[in-house]
C-alpha cells in the first residue's frame, strides 16, 4: 500500500541509485542523510553523510585497489563506516539499502547495528535489480514508499518510451561485438543490468545478462573479438574512466583487438550511467546507441558522458 507524504518525512539514503530516485521523484527535501558517494542530482551533496569508505582509495591505480578490497573482505572487514551518532540523531523513518553488491555501498546486513539501535525503529528498504526491468520496478516500490506512486509511474512510463525509442531506432542494424569492461586492471566483464543494456542498444556484450560481473583473462577478451571496448570501471566518473581506458591501451592483448585496429575504444562515465541502479541508467541505453550504432544517434548522449579513446597502437 502507497504511504501518505506525511508518514514518510525522514528518509536517510544509503545508495546514490535511492538518492537520485528521491530528487527525480520530487522527495528530495525529505531526504536527510546520505553516504559519502551521493553527488547526483549535485542537490544530494547538500544533505549530511551518515556512511564513509573504511579505505581512501582516491590515489591509488586500479590493481592495488582491487587488491586492498579484495584483502579487506576476505578477512570479513566491513568496508563503510556509519556515523551512528549522526544516524541516530536524525531519526529516519525509512532508510533505503541496496542488497546487490557489499563492496559499492553499505547493505542492511553491513549497518544492521548501526539500524538496530535506532528508536523507534525505521522501516528498511532494500532495493537489489538484476536487469533493467528491475531497475524500473524498484523507482515504482521507492515511489510507494514515499508517496509518490504517481511520480513514479509518470517516471516508468517516459523511460520505457526512451528505451523502446532506442530499441526500434536498432531493427534490422548489424549486432556488434561490444567489450565493456567494469574494472580495467585485473579485468572483469559487466554483469547484472549493463549486457541487457547493449543488447537494446544494438550490441552483444561479453557479460551475461542479469549475472554479476567477474575476473576475466585477457585470452578470453581476445577470443571473444570486440569490435568495441567500452572502459566504465564501477564508480569512476568520465575522466577517471579516460585515464583508465589510456593505461589499458598499452596491455599488449589489447592491440590484438578489432576494436583497438579500428580506433573503437571508448571512456564512459560509468559513475553515474552505469554503475547506479538509477534512472539515469536509461539514459546510459542512449550512450550506448550513440557509441555502438553513431551513424543513427550521433549527438542524442548527454554531454560528458562518454569519449572516444582511438586507435592506440
Amino acid at each position: 500500500m502507497e504511504q501518505t507524504r506525511s508518514s514518510i518525512v525522514r528518509i536517510v539514503s544509503l545508495v546514490p541509485s535511492a538518492t537520485e530516485i528521491l530528487f527525480r521523484l520530487g522527495a528530495g527535501d525529505e531526504v536527510v542523510g546520505v553516504t559519502y558517494a551521493c553527488d547526483f542530482p549535485p542537490e544530494a551533496r547538500e544533505k549530511p553523510v551518515v556512511v564513509y569508505p573504511r579505505y581512501d582509495t582516491t590515489r591509488l591505480p586500479p590493481r592495488e585497489i582491487d587488491r586492498l578490497i579484495s584483502e579487506a573482505y576476505k578477512k570479513g572487514e566491513d568496508l563503510y563506516i556509519v556515523d551512528r551518532r549522526l544516524l541516530s540523531e536524525l531519526k529516519p523513518d525509512l532508510i533505503l539499502a541496496q542488497g546487490l553488491c557489499d563492496v559499492c555501498a553499505a547493505t542492511p546486513d553491513s549497518v544492521e547495528g548501526a539500524i538496530r539501535s535506532l528508536s523507534p525503529q525505521p522501516r528498511v528498504l532494500t532495493l537489489h535489480p538484476h536487469s533493467v526491468e528491475e531497475i524500473l520496478a524498484d523507482i515504482l516500490k521507492v515511489g510507494e514508499a514515499v508517496g509518490r506512486g504517481r511520480e513514479a509511474n509518470e517516471l516508468v512510463a517516459q523511460s520505457r518510451e526512451e528505451i523502446d525509442c532506442v530499441a526500434e531506432r536498432v531493427k534490422g542494424l548489424h549486432v556488434k561485438r561490444t567489450f565493456f569492461m567494469e574494472w580495467p586492471d585485473p579485468p572483469f566483464c559487466s554483469g547484472h543490468w549493463v549486457p541487457e543494456m547493449i543488447e537494446i542498444a544494438g550490441g552483444v556484450d561479453f557479460g551475461l545478462k542479469s549475472s554479476p560481473s567477474r575476473r576475466v583473462e585477457p585470452e578470453e577478451i581476445v577470443r571473444f573479438s570486440p569490435d568495441i571496448i567500452i572502459c566504465g570501471p564501477c564508480g569512476f566518473g568520465l575522466e577517471e574512466a579516460r585515464l583508465a581506458a589510456e593505461k589499458l591501451a598499452e596491455q599488449y592483448w589489447v592491440g590484438e583487438t578489432p576494436a583497438s585496429q579500428n580506433g573503437e575504444i571508448y571512456a564512459v562515465d560509468a559513475s553515474i550511467y552505469f554503475s547506479r541502479h538509477g534512472p539515469s541508467a536509461v539514459k546510459g541505453i542512449t550512450i550506448l546507441g550513440e557509441i555502438i550504432h553513431g551513424d543513427i544517434f550521433r549527438g542524442v548522449a548527454p554531454r560528458d558522458s562518454f569519449s572516444k579513446i582511438g586507435r592506440m597502437f
